[in-house]
């Protein structure tokens, strides 16, 4: 994403690298990254940003690299703890039984690509599921696939753009990704999913309650070590999308699909209502799915 003027709560990894569409990189300025935070109200976002690796006005690559993985290690670990890799199969799966013939998962922005080694590892996505990781990071690309390789696990990781698919997938899915998109993005961004062809998306993300700014500064602040990840982890909380946003930016950008919410803001405790998923889908398979859910349907709105 370019260095320019979002919205007042940016996370750094936002401003402090930028991606070409095929994945290649751009030196970023550190005085144009600055210049994206002008509307930051806290002075800890610039002090920050001025102490990550660069050289001669420019963020070192490699520096930046290390950062960025350190803070994707822990959010691995977090990941791990709280078992997101079942959360988010439990509700991927059953759609997938509803479908004949091979499947493909794409996981968008995937990171150290944690889901997609878990749904290899555990194969709880059933068989015949092809399962690929996408983000145009290929620092934390390598890191995937050595760790995928070191597990022994079948799965891929590509660079670039997870909709330019030859094949089209079957399932979208992300976590912790879609707060990144603003305005007209975020509709744009289911757009090309139903327009790739994909029968169905999950995006995981923050659940915006009353305890959400609260809980994610103190939560962030005992448990990450890397300061980016303790500042990014907060800031992703308060940029997170209401479920409203969430499903009118599905229905107006995928008006083709049914929008849904997983555990929508306000049916559930604020302190339990963490990550809850936006989904689209084919509006022929919404009520097979949800018999497929069995008592978790009662949690869709």
């Amino acid at each position: 994403m370019a260095p320019e003027r979002q919205d007042r709560w940016m996370e750094l990894s936002d401003v402090i690298v930028d991606f070409r569409a095929d994945g290649s990189r751009r030196p970023v300025k550190v005085a144009d990254a600055s210049s994206a935070l002008v509307d930051a109200p806290f002075s800890s976002s610039r002090r920050l940003l001025a102490q990550l690796p660069q050289s001669e006005g420019v963020f070192d690559d490699g520096g930046v690299d290390g950062v960025l993985l350190r803070s994707h290690l822990e959010l691995q670990r977090l990941a791990e703890e709280v078992q997101h890799g079942h959360r988010v199969s439990r509700l991927v799966r059953p759609f997938l039984d509803l479908i004949d013939g091979p499947k493909r998962v794409v996981d968008v922005g995937c990171g150290l690509g944690y889901l997609v080694r878990y749904f290899a590892s555990t194969g709880s996505l059933g068989d015949d599921v092809e399962i690929i990781g996408f983000d145009f990071n290929q620092g934390l690309l390598r890191a995937a696939s050595r760790l995928a390789e070191i597990e022994d696990l079948d799965c891929k990781f590509v660079v670039g753009d997870a909709f330019a698919l030859d094949t089209p997938a079957t399932v979208y899915l992300s976590s912790g990704v879609i707060h990144h998109f603003r305005g007209p993005d975020l509709p744009d961004f289911f757009a090309r999913q139903h327009a790739a062809g994909a029968a169905a998306c999950f995006h995981f993300d923050v659940a915006p309650t009353w305890l959400t700014p609260l809980g994610a500064w103190v939560f962030h602040r005992a448990r990450m070590r890397e300061p980016l990840a303790r500042h990014d982890g907060v800031r992703s909380a308060l940029r997170a999308h209401s479920d409203t946003d969430l499903l009118d930016a599905i229905a107006s950008g995928a008006p083709g699909w049914v929008p849904l919410i997983f555990d929508a803001t306000g049916r559930r405790l604020a302190v339990l209502n963490v990550m809850r998923p936006a989904i689209g889908m084919n509006p022929e398979l919404v009520e097979p799915y949800k018999q497929s859910l069995g008592p978790l349907s009662r949690r869709l709105s």
